[in-house]
């Protein structure tokens, strides 16, 4: 049951209320939002102190996540840096998080904050022109030359409407 790299056994936190713990830990946690995943191990370095109801969880973590960008479909990889704050109290709370025994799961708290920290609809630079739509072709790289069968497409028609 204990076998996760973000378990933690915080038994001697519990019993003594203002001692401090470092840890560092190192595991994959899945995570994805739309087109940014997260690509690899994660690396987190955090301060544990007990209290007299539970532990407060100061982390800092590492991430790399691969991102396609939203307009031109170009894939990138970039390291983000977060930070999670959560309070391990004896009963959950209201995500779920708490104590069981004498351990805590960190795993939770922080793939919510790697959730949140990966971007919706990222782009490769501000100035992105994305793609043809007509034939896929890279904007950025390259002018679109124009398309002479555009006009055999079966929603042609609607081009006549928009120019009214």
């Amino acid at each position: 049951m204990h076998s996760t790299p973000f378990m933690l056994d915080i038994g001697d936190l519990l019993t003594h209320p203002g001692e401090v713990r470092e840890v560092e830990l190192h595991g994959v946690i899945n995570g994805e939002v739309h087109q940014a995943r997260v690509a690899g191990p994660v690396d987190v370095t955090a301060r544990l102190e007990g209290l007299t109801d539970g532990v407060y969880m100061v982390a800092r973590a590492e991430v790399p996540v691969s991102v396609t960008c939203n307009r031109c479909l170009t894939d990138w990889d970039e390291d983000l840096e977060i930070e999670v704050r959560q309070l391990f109290g004896r009963e959950p709370d209201e995500d779920g998080y708490g104590i069981d025994e004498h351990w805590i799961d960190t795993e939770g708290p922080i793939h919510d904050e790697v959730v949140l920290a990966l971007p919706l609809a990222p782009v490769c630079r501000e100035d992105c022109k994305g793609i043809c739509a007509s034939c896929g072709a890279d904007l950025n790289t390259a002018p679109c030359q124009g398309h002479e069968k555009a006009e055999s497409s079966p929603f042609a028609g609607l081009k006549d409407l928009l120019s009214d």
